[in-house]
């Protein structure tokens, strides 16, 4: 695969998955043993990184940050690739109206900038590190 294309999947990633919430197509662009490193595990909980494995628990997750912020968007400020590695700069925003890693809803609005390096192979993506910073995210909850 090319860089473009590697960046065109993560541009599908951003929009359709996350932005979209258009679940089907994580069957279509991650591999059946994704691993994704970040800081919020897919239960929810953000006492510990945490590892989402799998097609299914990425999307336990999209489901999770959707629901604690239903107007959740994510933009992509910058991507750069590297034969079959992607790196994007992220911030997604957001406010807080359903429960969020043990947080009842807020009502406050949230922007926080990430970063994720993503491996891909044939045109998929393999595994991923998400790093955010978890305590700005709680003191933008209120907590």
């Amino acid at each position: 695969m090319t860089i473009e294309t590697n960046k065109a999947i993560l541009d599908r990633h951003f929009n359709e998955v996350l932005n979209q919430g258009h679940l089907e197509v994580v069957d279509e662009i991650y591999t059946s043993d994704y691993t994704l490193d970040a800081p919020v595990r897919s239960d929810g909980s953000s006492q510990a990184r945490g590892l989402t494995q799998g097609r299914e628990q990425l999307k336990q997750r999209v489901i999770l940050f959707r629901a604690g912020f239903p107007d959740i968007h994510f933009d992509m400020d910058e991507i750069i690739g590297e034969r079959d590695t992607v790196v994007v700069r992220y911030t997604y925003r957001g406010t807080h109206l359903g429960p969020f890693a043990g947080v009842g809803p807020s009502g406050r609005s949230i922007a926080i900038t990430c970063i994720l390096i993503a491996h891909l192979i044939d045109g998929k993506i393999q595994e991923a590190l998400s790093a955010f910073d978890t305590g700005e995210l709680m003191k933008q909850l209120g907590c």
